[in-house]
């Protein structure tokens, strides 16, 4: 009950500073809304710009949920909504914001997604900050098992692509699910970190991030780090580090391998 009652607090003060108080601003933004290929070609024709992506975790913590990787933390909510409401015309032109905005009425989504995605606390968030002047990407653009394309191994060869040819610092956790890192990302330097409730060593992380990118030509830096990455993402790219919030790529691409073999 309390945590009910906390959740339509925090939703409250989301709605009263919301430019959409009263209205669903799904159809206003349907046609801002970049495809999974358009984004990675936004970010292939545009290697500068970097991506924060957000999904159930993201949203959930917003409303006061503890994702299963990040315990609830005020100030990683606060920087999440403000990543939301800071974004503009300017800091499209160092990062792409993507947010599940096909999820804001339900049932008009192609993907197999739960019903519960990203929930309905989630969607409220969603709706009371997204600003309906604004183009969006797609956060499942690195999710292959959930992208809607109709050339899926073109799709995946020009995934691959953005990396070839980069300086690229991978921060993610060595142990656990996403422990792995893709073939075809070769990185210059690897930086682990914990594979739980990262958010705490923030300020350390991304300090570490910052020296080593020094030492690097043009760096990309790939970070897996739950919703802690979308966090550092920012910060990164608004300093003119290219930052990719890149996820679950591995793990989702090798359930699509599964599935791709079941239909054989």
């Amino acid at each position: 009950m309390i945590r009910q009652l906390d959740k339509i607090f925090k939703l409250f003060f989301l709605w009263l500073y919301s430019d959409n108080k009263w209205i669903n601003p799904h159809k206003s933004v349907k046609n801002n809304i970049l495809t999974d290929r358009e984004t990675i070609m936004y970010l292939k024709k545009n290697p500068k710009v970097g991506i924060i992506r957000y999904g159930n975790s993201e949203l959930g913590l917003m409303v006061g949920s503890s994702p299963k990787t990040q315990n609830y933390n005020k100030n990683l909510r606060d920087k999440l909504i403000n990543i939301c409401r800071n974004y503009n015309s300017l800091t499209m032109k160092k990062y792409l914001l993507a947010l599940p905005l096909e999820r804001l009425s339900y049932g008009i989504s192609k993907r197999d997604l739960p019903d519960w995605y990203p929930g309905k606390a989630g969607r409220l968030a969603m709706r009371f900050l997204v600003n309906k002047k604004q183009i969006y990407a797609s956060p499942f653009c690195f999710r292959i098992i959930n992208v809607d394309d109709n050339d899926l191994e073109n799709y995946i060869m020009i995934v691959k692509s953005l990396f070839i040819g980069r300086k690229i610092l991978y921060v993610g956790p060595l142990e656990g699910k996403n422990s792995d890192i893709p073939d075809f990302i070769i990185p210059s330097e690897i930086l682990k970190i914990p594979p739980q409730n990262a958010f705490e060593k923030f300020d350390s992380i991304l300090a570490k991030i910052r020296i080593i990118c020094k030492n690097l030509d043009d760096p990309l830096v790939v970070i897996v780090g739950g919703t802690m990455a979308s966090a550092i993402s920012h910060e990164l790219n608004m300093s003119d580090i290219t930052c990719y919030d890149f996820g679950q790529y591995y793990r989702t691409y090798k359930k699509y391998l599964q599935t791709k073999n079941r239909n054989i």
